[in-house]
């Protein structure tokens, strides 16, 4: 069967569709494959190619499995699918000749649609996956429609009762399916990853740090919203120093100790962006680790560490407090101890000298600490052009180049104090968040990573140093923006403007709204809305008693709308008004079988009672024309059922 040439475009045009949908996460050379086989395919759509020979497409489907794995090192997997889904199609193209053939295209699209939805659910994205949706219905109804070739008006409109047609099933079953952990909707996201927290830091190593507006969480508070200099979300604690990178401790030293809260309680939820670091978000300090994370437990250094990688939309509550201190006769352990003031042997001499020579002016460990930072208030700078260092970071900070990031003065201060006989550590995370006013949320992006240090002080227990707030004050206040504030490039200079900064936190809102309400629709928020339904107990057979009872009305809406024709009304007026007609036609011929159209039975009667063939021929027309034509007025009916009551009794057969 040849395809029209028209069929031949809307199909090949609804799978580059699929592929250009699936552009972020298969191969690079699945496009340009896709293109040449559509190319290939397109040139030739009036003579569809021939079979090709087994051996040469077994060689080809060979190369480009082996092209998969060796791109993605296996064939499981969103990424690794897709890529070979798209080379398997395009190898199909090459010898499509009959719409069973377009059919597995067509198939193999869809799924490639399905692909690109459970890896991207961007709100931006639902309009595409809706078109290429619309495409390929368009498609499918253009092969039913074979040997014809439909206006494209047509199929639009077709594609388009059918895809509404099911929407109200779609979302029953959205809705009212079963949700269990790790949703759907919820597959893990490799490719993605906080590029502003990390479980390192050598800030010695960066000439170069740059600012990404990306977003990292968003964070709901239940009440009061803490100040900005006092947002300090806790990532990895950092505490062992090879004299220019630090890095976390490996080893599991047990949990966190009770600690003594005080101050405001704030409560908040936290929904992380998917990436591949096993910690949570928390406003310091957490009173508890989320239960509805599992496998996540606070540490003995209040890390919320889970038992792998976090790469896929979840959300927890949280509980912190800004103001603690350790219980009467808390201590460091001496293993904790030597933990926290452990430096690297003949590295940052300079500044070991410099700490034991101010700890030796100092009357206390608290005046040491602030020596420290009036230290660093004279003289230092904060940039994120800083100069390399030689591999003593610190040395390099403190007496040659003065300036550089938080990661440069957070490792320069806990050396300092680890040199002086304080037990210290550095913290990574983020500090700040802006504000969003249309969905009362704090957005944290990823240029609001930070670090700061944490020493302990007895009596009191691990208190928080920033000694970016006494180099950068408006850091704290204002946020990282404040660093262009000075020399703002032109793209900045355009977003800073209130109208665009608005329509942006606008956008922001609704998306979140859709991450949170839709792609985030999970067991809980489903337990909510069958309780808000007056459904409280007996969750599993209230869902299947939904489906089943709206399941139903859809399938007998449907049903209903696709009854044959001939099941319809027999007691209208049109019906009434031919069987009228047949009762007066019996004497002329034998009565219409059951089998016999208006049509046929008008010719039958034509060629056995020729007096009568226009009559009955232009009634039988006008019959069909009303019954199965486009929709009749009042006046056509009543029209045709005047001639019926005109027309007098038939004469009865000639006997021969």
């Amino acid at each position: 069967m040849i395809i029209p040439v028209r069929t031949v475009w809307l199909l090949l045009g609804g799978y580059l569709a699929a592929v250009l949908l699936n552009l972020h996460h298969t191969a690079l050379w699945c496009l340009p494959l896709a293109l040449a086989a559509a190319i290939w395919r397109a040139r030739r759509a009036q003579a569809p190619p021939g079979k090709s020979r087994a051996l040469l497409r077994g060689a080809v489907i060979i190369v480009l499995t082996g092209a998969v794995l060796l791109g993605f090192r296996t064939l499981n997997g969103v990424q690794a699918g897709a890529s070979l889904l798209i080379a398997m199609a395009a190898l199909k193209l090459t010898e499509t000749s009959s719409a069973r053939d377009w059919l597995i295209v067509v198939a193999a699209s869809l799924f490639l649609l399905l692909a690109a939805g459970l890896d991207a659910q961007a709100l931006w994205r639902v309009p595409l996956y809706a078109a290429e949706l619309w495409l390929l219905c368009m498609g499918m109804y253009a092969l039913g429609s074979l040997p014809d070739s439909p206006p494209l008006q047509t199929l639009m409109r077709r594609s388009s009762r059918s895809l509404l047609a099911a929407m109200p099933f779609a979302i029953l079953l959205f809705l009212f399916v079963p949700r269990v952990a790790g949703s759907f909707w919820a597959l893990p996201q490799q490719h993605k990853a906080m590029t502003g927290l990390s479980d390192e830091m050598s800030p010695g190593n960066i000439s170069s740090l740059s600012i990404s507006g990306e977003p990292a969480a968003r964070v709901r508070f239940e009440g009061p919203v803490p100040p900005p200099e006092q947002r300090y979300w806790r990532g990895f604690v950092l505490d062992s120093f090879d004299g220019n990178t630090w890095r976390r401790g490996r080893r599991d030293y047990g949990y966190a100790q009770p600690l003594e809260f005080a101050g405001t309680p704030y409560r908040y939820e936290v929904w992380p962006e998917p990436n591949q670091l096993p910690v949570l978000l928390a406003l310091e300090t957490p009173e508890h680790a989320p239960t509805a994370v599992p496998g996540v437990h606070l540490t003995d250094d209040y890390q919320l560490l889970a038992g792998q990688p976090i790469s896929q939309r979840i959300s927890y509550r949280m509980e912190s407090y800004l103001l603690h201190h350790v219980r009467p006769g808390q201590d460091l352990s001496p293993e904790q101890r030597l933990r926290y003031l452990q430096l690297p042997p003949r590295r940052n001499a300079r500044s070991s000298e410099l700490a034991r020579a101010m700890r030796a002016d100092a009357d206390s460990d608290l005046n040491y600490i602030r020596s420290v930072l009036n230290y660093f208030h004279q003289g230092f700078k904060y940039t994120l052009d800083p100069e390399l260092a030689n591999g003593n970071s610190v040395d390099e900070l403190l007496f040659n180049t003065h300036e550089g990031f938080c990661g440069h003065y957070a490792s320069a201060f806990t050396h300092l104090m680890r040199a002086a006989g304080i037990p210290a550590r550095v913290v990574t995370g983020y500090q700040g968040g802006i504000w969003n006013r249309y969905g009362n949320y704090l957005l944290i992006r990823q240029s609001d990573a930070h670090a700061w240090t944490e020493v302990w002080l007895d009596g009191s227990g691990w208190v928080r140093v920033d000694p970016t707030a006494v180099v950068a004050p408006k850091r704290l206040m204002q946020g990282s923006d404040v660093i262009f504030a000075d020399s703002p490039t032109l793209s900045q200079r355009v977003f800073r403007a209130a109208w665009i900064e608005n329509t942006v936190q606008a956008w922001q809102a609704i998306n979140a709204w859709w991450q949170d309400e839709f792609v985030g629709f999970d067991f809980r928020k489903q337990q909510g809305l069958l309780e808000r339904l007056g459904i409280d107990r007996h969750y599993l057979r209230a869902l299947a008693l939904i489906l089943a009872v709206g399941g139903s009305i859809w399938l007998g809406a449907i049903a209903w709308r696709l009854r044959p024709r001939q099941f319809a009304r027999t007691d209208d007026a049109l019906s009434r008004a031919w069987r009228s007609l047949e009762r007066k036609l019996r004497r002329a011929a034998p009565a219409r079988a059951q089998h016999e159209g208006p049509l046929a039975y008008a010719e039958r009667i034509a060629r056995q009672r020729p007096e009568l063939a226009s009559t009955v021929t232009a009634l039988a027309r006008r019959f069909a024309m009303l019954r199965y034509g486009p929709a009749s007025t009042k006046e056509e009916l009543e029209q045709f059922c005047r001639a019926v009551r005109m027309l007098r009794a038939v004469p009865a057969r000639p006997a021969h």
